[in-house]
């Protein structure tokens, strides 16, 4: 009796579990944000800007790294027509900028990294925000990061869709 009992609960257990039904599919898109990132019209304006904010501290540089140069050459050329005291002079004028040179491109390559990662920051905020967007107008329940999915159909993918939402900010 025991076992039937078990057998009529269990039964009534499986009809009462609810069928999903058409209504109850949620829709579900993939972004890449590496390909929206590398497609989207954001990218030439942070290259253009950040190549506008450094070019006059990059031209410094390779002013004195040409100076450098030529110090350095004159040395090699006519060194042995100079007195040790000329020599020694030149050499240590060319210590100071090579010092000047290292200091300058060290401060140049730092900022020039942190400027990068504050404009990829707005960029990926802009993003999100977009990415959010177009799943509130679009009815999409979820929006998962294909980077980080093992797989998912191709018709999943709304990069393209965030990029031409993206070129229109």
């Amino acid at each position: 009796m025991k076992t039937f009992l078990k057998a009529a609960t269990l039964a009534v257990a499986m009809i009462s579990i609810p069928v999903v039904n058409a209504a109850d599919v949620q829709k579900v898109g993939v972004v890449f944000p590496s390909k929206i990132m590398k497609e989207s019209p954001q990218r030439e304006r942070i290259i253009k800007k950040l190549e506008d904010e450094f070019k006059g501290r990059y031209v410094a540089l390779q002013k004195l790294e040409e100076e450098i140069t030529k110090i350095e050459q004159t040395l090699k050329r006519d060194g042995e027509l100079m007195n040790n005291d000329e020599v020694t002079a030149m050499q240590r004028k060319v210590e100071v900028k090579l010092s000047e040179y290292k200091l300058n491109r060290k401060a140049f390559e730092e900022d020039n990294r942190r400027r990068q990662g504050e404009e990829q920051q707005k960029a990926l905020v802009l993003v999100r925000d977009v990415i959010n967007d177009v799943a509130k107008e679009e009815g999409f329940d979820i929006i998962l990061n294909g980077e980080q999915v093992v797989y998912a159909k191709p018709g999943y993918d709304i990069s393209d869709l965030i990029i031409e939402e993206i070129s229109k900010k």
